[in-house]
């Protein structure tokens, strides 16, 4: 059921992104990209100007992928300026990632377009409607990634009285 409107998400991003020369990036490429300038998910509050960054480890635990594979990722990514890498203040042997220039740009429009898509949203289902399917998406979102109230490692845990 939710693979309609992320189709017609998806569509709109495709279409614009192309419109504006991004390059065409593969599924993993958009989620790593997402995970590090905060568009969506986990993170949507995150500011893709952010220079902090995100250390290579976190992302690898956050895809659950090898971190070979996250680093090939980062490679490809790097390759077409989305992204930098950068050796950790804190830590100089350890590198953090964070968005490079094309990719800040990325990030916004990816913003805008879900925005506006959201909008085209709203005015169907009406106002109201959209903010229960919100925040019933996001409720969804927070149990499925093990962050609902009474889950455990992504499972209910069991009440005992």
């Amino acid at each position: 059921m939710l693979h309609v409107p992320q189709h017609d998400l998806q569509a709109q991003l495709s279409s614009r992104l192309e419109r504006l020369g991004f390059p065409a990036l593969r599924p993993a490429q958009v989620q790593l990209l997402s995970l590090i300038g905060g568009v969506g998910g986990r993170d949507a509050s995150a500011d893709p100007n952010d220079t902090r960054g995100v250390r290579l480890s976190d992302l690898v635990s956050l895809l659950s992928l090898p971190k070979q594979t996250v680093g090939d990722l980062l490679d490809e990514l790097q390759e077409m300026r989305m992204v930098e890498r950068f050796p950790d203040p804190d830590h100089g042997v350890i590198k953090r990632v964070r968005l490079g220039p094309k990719g800040k740009a990325w990030a916004t429009e990816v913003k805008k377009v879900s925005a506006a898509t959201e909008a085209k949203w709203a005015n169907r289902l009406g106002s109201k409607k959209m903010k229960s399917l919100r925040a019933l998406l996001e409720e969804l979102a927070a149990t499925v990634e093990g962050r609902g109230e009474g889950r455990t490692n992504g499972h209910r845990s069991a009440k005992r009285g």
